[in-house]
């Protein structure tokens, strides 16, 4: 098993020559550089209750050890696919990766050869740094915004996932982070989203009020818990309906959007992206 690396916030800019077979040059990241939103991030962390959220770990760990998201049917439905339709040995980019727990077990078990997390909280990833420890690969770890992160990526990943993050942004940051994805993915590799969806025609308002609805089932939180989490999801949830993530991938040059999983609560879907040469 190899130690975790953990990385800091600071990156070089892009006069870099490339450094191996794979890595990107200084022009490709230029182009992703121009794709990317370039207030995206800076907005999400001048968000007061998006800052509340991030200190409220405890509530956070509640939702996912509580299952109220069903963490667990979509890291299964991630590791099956893993398992049997990728197969070969691949590079897993973690985006938003928080303490990778629910991401250890979807791993376990894979081809995985390199594990790179990225994370705008230390204290998450130092709690990833231990979980990731079981794994038999190399393990990086990112302290950054992954907008900004992937402005300057190097390494093709071959697997990409991102969990309940994306939602943060609206309709064309998200098209802009699935073009720089596509953009910097190995030709023949897949981008994983678990993210808000609504059924088409339905828009964020009776979204919000479905995640509402959700209260009587939610007994582990208190109730100032509660207030907490959904002031967050008020102020910074954007989902979208699920036909315009089938053509937001098809905007960022993936080949397709398949639907995997659809979360009970029907708040939550999870869509394969693969590459065009991967949906071959």
């Amino acid at each position: 098993m190899s130690p975790a690396v953990i990385r800091g916030f600071g990156r070089p800019g892009f006069a870099r020559s490339c450094r191996g077979p794979g890595a990107w040059c200084a022009g490709e990241r230029a182009v992703v550089a121009e794709i990317l939103p370039s207030t995206a991030a800076g907005d999400r962390r001048n968000e007061p209750s998006q800052a509340v959220f991030q200190q409220e770990w405890r509530i956070y760990r509640t939702l996912v050890d509580e299952n109220y998201l069903f963490h667990r049917e979509a890291y299964a439905c991630l590791h099956r696919i893993l398992v049997e339709d990728v197969r070969r040995p691949f590079r897993f980019l973690d985006v938003a990766c928080g303490d990778a727990t629910a991401s250890v077990e979807a791993l376990t078990g894979t081809a995985i050869t390199h594990y790179h997390g990225i994370d705008l909280s230390a204290a998450a990833l130092e709690l990833a740094r231990s979980a990731l420890a079981v794994l038999d690969c190399p393990v990086t770890l990112e302290h950054a915004d992954y907008v900004e992160a992937l402005r300057d990526w190097r390494e093709p990943p071959d697997v990409v996932w991102i969990g309940l993050s994306l939602h943060h942004l609206r309709t064309a940051e998200k098209l802009a982070v699935l073009r720089a994805i596509r953009t910097i993915l190995a030709k023949d590799g897949h981008l994983f989203i678990y993210e808000a969806t609504s059924p088409d025609g339905e828009n964020r308002e009776g979204w919000l009020r479905r995640w509402d609805d959700q209260k009587p089932l939610w007994t582990a939180y208190a109730p100032d818990e509660w207030e907490t989490i959904t002031a967050h999801v008020h102020a910074a949830d954007y989902p979208e309906p699920a036909s315009r993530w089938v053509s937001l991938a098809q905007e960022a040059g993936f080949a397709e959007a398949r639907e995997a999983f659809v979360a009970p609560s029907d708040l939550i879907r999870l869509y394969w992206m693969p590459a065009g040469d991967a949906a071959r």
